[in-house]
């Protein structure tokens, strides 16, 4: 059988990665020719991964000039891949940023990237090890408010692990005027069947995914003020005038939103 194409520490620069996969769609240089093969493989089965990519990649920008200008100077970027190509250090050069990052060869990558910035750092962990990740962070002072993100991830995470509460603790170990930010995509018809269709063309198997329903989302603000416009979807996030719009932005099937603990 074929080493899963997501399983971490195997897949260097020489083999494609699902990291490097989402640089390559985001307009990043960290990538091979083997990973822009293995993107074309997954396009075959789901043609909107890469808008799918960018919308989450947008929203992320959003946010964390939203809360930049809010005054947030910390952030936690959880399941964070590889930071290339527009990400948290880059939209917010004055601020600290821990990401974290389960597979060690895209660990080792990524501090290769942030390795001239002691404000930024790539910590090896599993996202669900809140004990770990917060022990391990050498920039994050946690006396201070942090915004916990969590961007195109909770789809890795099953219910089996209590994404809930993996992330009340977080939030338990962070002071008032903390955040939280979300984005998840849901219930697609076309991403529910892709994983079946992928395993029928390719070699490759795939990871099993949990798309979840909005009212599912909304769960991981429990206890948070919600900020407008809520837990909306994605594209509805407040939009920036300046990109090119989505002509059906209410029809995206994935849920973004933020929330404060006070």
């Amino acid at each position: 059988m074929a080493t899963p194409i997501w399983a971490p520490g195997v897949n260097g620069p020489e083999r494609p990665n699902t990291a490097r996969v989402r640089d390559y769609w985001l307009g990043g240089s960290h990538n091979t020719e083997a990973d822009q093969a293995l993107a074309d493989h997954f396009v075959a089965v789901a043609p909107n991964l890469p808008y799918l990519v960018r919308t989450h990649r947008s929203f992320l920008r959003r946010v964390v000039t939203k809360l930049t200008q809010a005054g947030v100077r910390q952030f936690l970027d959880l399941g964070s891949g590889l930071p290339t190509a527009g990400y948290v250090h880059e939209i917010a050069p004055e601020a600290n940023v821990a990401y974290v990052e389960i597979d060690p060869a895209v660990v080792m990558e990524g501090r290769e990237v942030v390795a001239d910035n002691p404000r930024a750092e790539v910590l090896c962990a599993d996202l669900c090890d809140v004990e770990n990740v917060l022990a391990s962070t050498t920039v994050l002072d946690l006396s201070q408010p942090v915004a916990l993100l969590l961007i195109d991830v909770l789809h890795f995470v099953p219910d089996s692990a209590d994404p809930a509460g993996v992330i009340s603790r977080y939030l338990d170990a962070f002071v008032p005027e903390s955040y939280l930010a979300i984005s998840h995509s849901c219930q697609d018809p076309f991403l529910l069947s892709a994983p079946t269709l992928y395993t029928a063309m390719y070699p490759e198997s795939v990871p099993q995914f949990t798309f979840r329903f909005r009212k599912q989302v909304e769960v991981f603000f429990a206890g948070l003020d919600v900020l407008t416009p809520g837990v909306v979807p994605i594209p509805m996030w407040h939009p920036d005038l300046s990109e090119d719009q989505d002509r059906n932005p209410e029809n995206f099937e994935g849920f973004g939103g933020v929330g404060r603990k006070f």
